[in-house]
């Protein structure tokens, strides 16, 4: 025979120590408290069943059931707070506490046990959807855990939906029929797995998210945030096969600051950072999406550009020149008055490859500052 006391309490201790692990391997952030915050209420409802009968009336079971619906509230907010939302307390709070204000109010004097359980379970179906949604709709490469803990949340949202119609028969706490020893078992196996699963896969995620960021970093260069020369040389090989078997065109455009070093010993290495700062963001802004802007190093830039022809780059690189002139007149309220110059080169199916395509762009760049500077020259 099962003591169901015993098992609740059981299940409260298992959350309450899974809330204390989530909070110790949590992500860095302001918003790291969400990560515990679904079990550790999860805790409370379950201490509140184990002796409900120490509270007047059915306040044990209302209580239980409310602070178990805010773990799965809080457990939605959980997953958006890991991918940088902000709480949104309306919708965490207000749909419990109306359930528990009914249920108190009306729900017991009634004898309303049909709807009550139907509107308990209604919540648990809306707050496992919910983060279900928000999971299987993120399209994030780097973290291949976040489908799988979509799933999880939406067989919970598939269960507690085909819960609703037998809501009258099923036994508490799965319907509103008087409770039974293997439906406070089902339920309590049914959570504690959920639990396990969400919480291994919160983990992982959050170890995915930071080899991602570890692997950001060493390819992004610190001051500009462009991509860097290492990127650079792992993306060669591909984007050389690419060419090769689509047929696709690909120009470059090599370009860099004028007359750098002068701005450095004239303005100051802050001023000069500041340049090359706004070199990235003006190169960022004149081309399309789907270009890629690397910075190669000290004044140095390159932008690959996919399936543009020789004309459609020189048309870049004088959009991006003039944008950067225009730009450069004053930086940090400093008169800079800073040029760019650029060589351009363009090639398709991969021939000349890619880095004998680069040694025309930097041939062309050369040619452009020995030609007076400004100008871009293809």
């Amino acid at each position: 025979m099962v003591d169901i006391p015993t098992l609740l309490g059981y299940s409260a201790v298992v959350l309450l120590l899974i809330a204390v692990l989530l909070g110790a391997v949590r992500p860095t952030g302001r918003r790291i408290a969400w990560f515990a915050a679904p079990f550790a209420a999860g805790a409370i409802g379950c201490a509140f069943l184990v002796h409900p009968s120490a509270f007047p009336g059915k306040t044990g079971l209302h209580l239980g059931a409310f602070f178990i619906s805010l773990a799965f509230a809080f457990g939605w907010q959980a997953v958006r707070a890991f991918f940088g939302h902000n709480a949104r307390w309306g919708w965490l709070l207000l749909p419990s506490l109306a359930w528990l204000a009914a249920a108190f109010v009306w729900f017991d004097r009634l004898g309303m046990e049909a709807l009550n359980a139907t509107l308990r379970i209604g919540l648990v179906a809306l707050y496992t959807g919910l983060p279900a949604y928000q999971l299987l709709r993120e399209q994030d490469p780097g973290l291949p855990s976040r489908r799988s803990l979509g799933m999880v949340f939406l067989v919970a949202s598939a269960l507690a939906v085909l819960a609703l119609p037998f809501t009258v028969w099923l036994p508490q706490p799965l319907g509103a029929a008087p409770a039974e020893t293997w439906a406070v078992v089902f339920f309590n196996a049914q959570i504690l797995i959920e639990v396990l699963l969400a919480s291994a896969l919160m983990v992982t995620m959050s170890k995915e998210r930071a080899a991602q960021q570890l692997y950001e970093a060493s390819i992004r260069d610190p001051l500009s945030n462009l991509y860097n020369r290492r990127f650079l040389e792992d993306r060669k090989a591909a984007w050389q096969r690419g060419d090769r078997s689509t047929g696709r065109s690909r120009a470059l455009i090599y370009f860099d600051i004028d007359h750098f070093k002068r701005i450095n010993d004239r303005l100051g290495h802050a001023i000069g950072d500041e340049v090359i700062v706004l070199a990235a963001r003006v190169a960022e802004a004149s081309l399309r999406k789907k270009d890629w802007v690397f910075r190669l190093g000290g004044e140095e830039f390159l932008c690959v550009l996919p399936d543009v022809d020789h004309a459609g780059a020189v048309e870049a690189a004088e959009r991006l020149r003039a944008a950067f002139e225009q730009a450069a007149r004053t930086v940090g309220e400093e008169p800079v008055n800073a040029t760019l110059s650029a060589g351009v080169a363009a090639g398709i199916s991969g021939n000349p490859d890619f880095d004998a395509l680069l040694a025309v762009a930097d041939d062309h760049l050369y040619a452009a500052k020995q030609s007076g500077r400004n100008r871009v020259v293809g």
